[in-house]
């Protein structure tokens, strides 16, 4: 018994050795296109207005203290050039749906400004921490509303050869909802959403 643990102990003083190796893979001017898709939680909306704070998504209760938004789903392409050996700009497009209780779609469209940094990166495995800000196009019921976007991200990719990778990716999304209509200055406020994607990476 005391074998297998001192085996099992030094192989994850080995993994960990590897993972956070302090030579750097990446080099100014290497480039990661990069696919994802998957749900997309509802997390909160808070109005302005009023000060009510919702969460979580809608289940199909009767429950008013939740967003109103069930479970939906996100796609999205990534394109990032590196500017150090440990962080790179870049950019990001996406489209990302939900339903209401009435069973009406609301999707937003967002193209934001990305900025990630790479603690850990041994060419296996990456640990991206992203920041992006831009603009999201918003459409529910026939309307559509342009606003700005936030979001803040963490992820893990394995690279399974020199050039494709896989990975998971987990965080927030931010998108202020502002109508200049002053009949509709009630609906003010802001959603966040909860996207956790698997992605497909490629990078040379």
């Amino acid at each position: 018994m005391k074998r297998k643990l001192l085996l099992l102990l030094a192989a994850l003083v080995l993994f960990s050795g590897s993972l956070f190796a302090d030579e750097k893979f990446y080099q100014q001017g290497d480039t990661i296109f990069s696919f994802n898709v998957g749900p997309t939680i509802p997390a909160f909306i808070h109005r302005w207005s009023d000060g009510t704070f919702k969460v979580g998504p809608y289940t199909g209760s009767e429950d008013e203290e939740d967003t109103g938004l069930s479970v939906g789903g996100i796609g999205s392409i990534n394109f990032d050039y590196f500017n150090t050996d440990e962080t790179s700009v870049g950019f990001e497009i996406g489209y990302n749906f939900n339903y209401d209780r009435s069973n009406t779609i609301y999707t937003n469209v967002p193209i934001a400004v990305l900025y990630k940094y790479y603690p850990i990166q041994n060419g296996k495995w990456d640990v991206p921490l992203t920041l992006g800000a831009g603009l999201s196009f918003n459409g529910y019921d026939g309307d559509v509303l342009l606003s700005l976007y936030g979001e803040a991200k963490a992820g893990l990719t394995y690279y399974f050869n020199q050039n494709w990778g896989l990975g998971v990716n987990a965080g927030l999304t931010f998108i202020p909802q502002i109508n200049y209509s002053s009949d509709k200055w009630a609906d003010n406020g802001l959603i966040s959403y909860a996207p956790i994607t698997l992605s497909l990476s490629y990078r040379k």
